[in-house]
């Protein structure tokens, strides 16, 4: 064993002993001398350490890759990017926005049937004709032959959307408000 080591085994047990028993304590009556020598050992001591610790290599860890989470569905988002596509001013998208206006057709004729207490036959008719609502963009979603109305087309125009798009804005919030119940 080092004489360090051996050192301060034995001084922790005066120590522990001294705390103990008071007439151990009496005899080892430490002097200035003794106590100012104890502060040096315990100073070189620390310089020792902090020289044996400037000397060492250090490594950095490296925390590696978070993990990523899994994106979650979000409900309606097909649906979403659909309509979309169907509203693209672009051409194409004729299977979509035919499939959109059918969809939405059943919808409205559903909600108008309801409202009106009516037969699906007769709410369908309703729906064609244009005359299930006072909104002329709308009605034109999904009228046979009616017209967008002028403000439509301009806006349409300016913001670079389609007519399509208008409509089927006009027709789902017509649908809300029919099944609000609002006037």
């Amino acid at each position: 064993m080092r004489p360090l080591a051996v050192a301060g085994v034995v001084a922790v047990a005066v120590g522990l002993l001294a705390a103990l028993d008071r007439g151990i304590a009496a005899a080892v009556s430490p002097t200035s001398a003794v106590v100012t020598l104890l502060g040096v050992l315990g100073v070189v001591q620390g310089v020792r350490y902090a020289n044996a610790r400037r000397d060492r290599r250090r490594l950095l860890t490296e925390p590696g890759e978070p993990e990523r989470r899994a994106p979650a569905a979000v409900p309606g988002s097909a649906l979403d990017e659909r309509i979309a596509r169907a509203a693209d001013p672009a051409p194409g998208g004729y299977r979509d926005r035919r499939d959109l206006r059918d969809r939405a057709r059943e919808i409205a004729v559903d909600a108008v049937a309801r409202d009106r207490n009516c037969s699906r036959e007769a709410a369908a008719t309703a729906v064609g004709d244009g005359t299930w609502t006072d909104d002329p963009a709308a009605a034109a979603f999904f009228g046979r032959r009616a017209e967008y109305p002028l403000r439509v087309r301009l806006s349409a125009g300016i913001r670079g959307r389609s007519n399509y798009w208008y409509g089927l804005r006009a027709a789902i919030d017509e649908i809300e408000r029919i099944e609000e119940g609002e006037p």
